[in-house]
């Protein structure tokens, strides 16, 4: 696997991309003034804490390349990965943390398509989840909202399948977290709060994803959503 390890001149730590050497991974490293259109898999943000620089960087990066951008963090609130998320961070590492547990997250993070190998040609229609006028079509991982395509990013598509597999159901946080972050990494349960933000924000049919307190999350079927929006 191809990771980029890139900052804004701060210190960054050698020690990390040794070890992703040491594990196998082919890495390169660059600084914020060099162009980091270097074919890559995935991107290694070290950036110490989460700023106004930090995020338009993540701007640039994003306009540069489509692979998922993990930053490398001293801490994270809310608010501040909330902003991340929206310029192009799709997942953080907040220090400290162990190399085993990057080397996974960064093996996660390209799991959605790049490393997996072609499907097979699927026999007959394919495969569709529906929830009111959302509609995902698992063979090609298009999402469409009233026949509009919506783009999600792979945690993000990876959360909405989970989901409408099991329509109607409150899936409880630990399942969800278990099924699309490594075991034991302290962030997941934040990182489940902004994805599920963000998507619902993407798919814009409010109540569709609703809360269910002291559980987790749970899809509405499309009967339920049909009389929702009626009412």
């Amino acid at each position: 696997m191809r990771v980029l390890v890139t900052g804004l001149g701060r210190r960054r730590s050698r020690t990390v991309s040794g070890g992703l050497a040491i594990l196998g991974f082919e890495v390169r490293e660059t600084d914020a003034d060099a162009d980091p259109r270097v074919a890559a898999d995935v991107v290694l943000l070290d950036c110490g804490v989460i700023d106004n620089e930090v995020l338009a960087y993540c701007r640039r990066l994003r306009r540069r390349t489509q692979a998922p951008i993990i930053a490398v963090t001293q801490r994270v609130d809310l608010q501040a990965w909330l902003r991340g998320h929206e310029a192009g961070i799709d997942d953080y590492a907040v220090q400290p943390f162990g190399l085993q547990e990057l080397a996974a997250r960064l093996r996660l993070a390209v799991a959605p398509g790049r490393e997996q190998p072609a499907p097979p040609v699927p026999v007959g229609p394919p495969s569709r989840l529906t929830a009111g006028p959302l509609v995902v079509v698992e063979d090609s991982r298009a999402v469409t909202v009233h026949g509009t395509r919506v783009d999600l990013r792979p945690k993000e598509y990876q959360l909405l399948v989970a989901l409408m597999r099991q329509l109607g159901r409150a899936v409880p946080r630990e399942e969800l977290i278990s099924a699309l972050w490594p075991a034991g990494w302290e962030g997941a349960e934040r990182s489940l709060e902004v994805h599920v933000a963000s998507l619902r924000a993407k798919i814009a049919l409010p109540g569709l994803i609703s809360t269910v307190r002291g559980v987790g999350y749970r899809m509405v079927t499309p009967e339920s959503f049909h009389r929702l929006t009626a009412a």
